[in-house]
C-alpha cells in the first residue's frame, strides 16, 4: 500500500495537495483492506485486492492533480478588473471637472493605488490563508501592537491622530481597522469546541478594536467593527463551533448588541463624558435633517441635473461619490455604479461558501463582510437615509489606505477559493477540533 501511495503522490504536482489526497486513498484503502479481511481474506491478500482495486497508481494520480490543484475565480477576477478600470476613469473625470489644471495629475495618483492595490491582491491570493488559522493568536497580538505603535507615531490630519505621514503619502489607521473581521472569523476556529469559555475569550477580544476606534474619535467605526464581530460570533453559534445552547446565547449576544451602545450614550450624555461639538453632532442625527446631500435631490434619471456645492469639495469623490454621479450624469449612472460594486461583493460571498472547511468559510465570509458594511452605509448615506458619517465606497473612493484594504480582504477571498480543493481540515489547524 505504501508503495502505491508513493507512486500516486508522485503525480500530484501542488505539494500542499499531497496531505489532502494520501488522507482520501488512504482512507478508502483501509475501509476496502477491512471489508475484505471480513469476506475472509487473509492480510496480504486483503491488502493487495484493495490496492489493484483503486487502479493503476499512475492514471489515478493524474486524475486527481487535475481534481486537487490551485483554482481561481476569474468572475470575481474579471468584475474587480472591471471596478478597478471604472474606478480610474471616474477619478480622473471628478479631479478633471473640480481642478481642471492640477485634476489630471491626482487622477494618476489614485491611477497608481489602483495598480499597487491590484498586484497587492495578486500577492495574498497566492498566500496560504491556513497560516493565519494556525497562528491567529500572535498575528492578533502584532497587529493590535502594530496598531499602537503607529497610534504613537501618527501626524496630526485635520485635527485627527489617524494618520501615517510618510514623505508625500498619507495611510490612515481607521483603514486598517478593517482586516479586524477576518482575523476575528479565524479567532472564532480558534476557540472551536470550547463551549462558553470560547465565548467569552471571542467578547473579550473584540474590546481593543472596539475602543481603538472610539479613541479617534469615531464612534460609527467603532459600532461597525462590533457589529461585524457578533455577526461572525452569532455565525460560529450558529453552526455549532462551541456546542452549546445555540437560542439562549444568541439572545444574549443581540441583547448586548443593543445594550452596549445604549450604555455608550447614557455615559457620554448622561454622566457628560462626550464633548460639546459630540453632543451638537448627536442631536443634528436624531433631528433627521441630516438628508440634505442626498443623491436624489434635484438629480435627473439621466443627464446632469443642478449640481450641488457639496460636489466642490474636494473630499466629495470619496464619501460622496455616487452623490457626484447623480448630480453630473443622473440617478440611474450612480445606482448602476453602486449596483455593480453590491454584484461584485455578494459574489465573493458565494465564493467564500464553496470552501471545504470551515476556517475558509468564515474568513472569506469575513473579509467580505468587511466590504458589505462599509459599501451599504455610504450607499445609505448618499441616498440620504443614513447620517453622514466617515465611509467609503470599496474599489471605488478615493481615499488610498481604504483602496488598499478592499484589495487585500478581496485577496483573502481569492486565497479561500484558491485552496478550496487543496487544504482539508486538519491542515487549517495543529490539532484536529475539539468537537467533531
Amino acid at each position: 500500500m505504501e508503495e502505491y501511495l508513493k507512486t500516486l503522490l508522485e503525480q500530484i504536482r501542488c505539494k500542499k495537495a499531497r496531505n489532502i489526497v494520501e488522507e482520501e486513498i488512504r482512507g478508502h484503502l483501509e475501509e476496502q483492506i477491512k471489508e475484505n479481511k471480513m469476506a475472509g481474506m487473509d492480510p496480504k491478500e486483503a491488502e493487495k485486492a484493495a490496492v489493484l482495486d483503486m487502479g493503476d497508481p499512475v492514471q489515478t494520480g493524474i486524475s486527481l492533480d487535475g481534481i486537487h490543484r490551485p483554482r481561481i475565480s476569474w468572475k470575481l477576477v474579471i468584475l474587480v478588473g472591471v471596478i478597478s478600470l471604472l474606478s480610474i476613469l471616474i477619478q480622473t473625470v471628478i479631479g478633471i471637472s473640480q481642478d481642471p489644471a492640477g485634476g489630471l495629475a491626482g487622477g494618476l495618483n489614485h491611477d497608481l493605488y489602483v495598480l499597487m492595490g491590484f498586484a497587492l491582491m495578486i500577492f495574498v491570493y497566492r498566500l496560504d490563508y491556513s497560516f493565519v488559522g494556525r497562528n491567529i493568536l500572535w498575528i492578533i497580538l502584532g497587529f493590535f501592537l502594530t496598531l499602537l505603535i503607529l497610534r504613537s507615531l501618527s501626524m496630526p490630519v485635520n485635527g485627527s491622530y489617524g494618520w501615517i505621514v510618510v514623505g508625500g503619502a498619507s495611510f490612515s489607521l481607521r483603514a486598517l481597522l478593517y482586516l479586524w473581521p477576518p482575523f476575528y472569523g479565524a479567532l472564532l476556529y480558534k476557540y472551536y469546541g470550547q463551549g462558553y469559555k470560547g465565548i467569552l475569550k471571542s467578547f473579550l477580544w473584540v474590546l481593543f478594536p472596539v475602543w481603538y476606534a472610539y479613541t479617534f474619535p469615531d464612534i460609527s467605526l467603532a459600532f461597525n467593527l462590533f457589529f461585524a464581530s457578533m455577526i461572525l460570533l452569532s455565525l460560529a453559534v450558529f453552526s455549532s463551533w462551541f456546542q452549546i445552547k445555540k437560542g439562549r446565547t444568541l439572545a444574549a449576544i443581540w441583547g448586548g448588541v443593543l445594550l452596549l451602545p445604549a450604555l455608550g450614550l447614557l455615559w457620554g450624555v448622561g454622566f457628560q463624558k462626550f464633548a460639546d461639538y459630540q453632543i451638537a453632532r448627536l442631536n443634528f442625527y436624531l433631528s433627521g435633517d441630516f438628508n440634505t446631500t442626498s443623491m436624489l435631490a434635484d438629480s435627473r434619471w439621466i443627464g446632469k441635473g443642478k449640481p450641488l456645492d457639496l460636489t466642490m469639495d474636494p473630499k466629495y469623490s470619496s464619501g460622496y461619490m455616487l452623490s457626484y454621479l447623480s448630480a453630473y450624469y443622473g440617478i440611474l449612472a450612480a445606482l448602476l455604479v453602486a449596483a455593480l460594486v453590491l454584484v461584485l461583493i455578494f459574489a465573493a460571498i458565494k465564493t467564500s461558501g464553496k470552501g471545504k472547511n470551515r476556517l475558509g468559510k468564515m474568513i472569506g465570509f469575513a473579509s467580505s463582510l468587511s466590504l458589505l458594511l462599509p459599501a451599504g452605509i455610504n450607499i445609505l448615506v448618499n441616498l440620504g437615509l443614513f447620517p453622514a458619517v466617515n465611509t467609503f465606497l470599496p474599489f471605488l473612493s478615493k481615499g488610498n489606505s481604504y483602496l488598499l484594504v478592499s484589495y487585500v480582504l478581496l485577496g483573502l477571498i481569492l486565497s479561500v477559493y484558491r485552496y478550496k480543493d487543496i487544504l482539508s481540515e486538519k491542515a487549517c489547524r495543529k490539532a484536529r477540533p475539539a468537537v467533531k
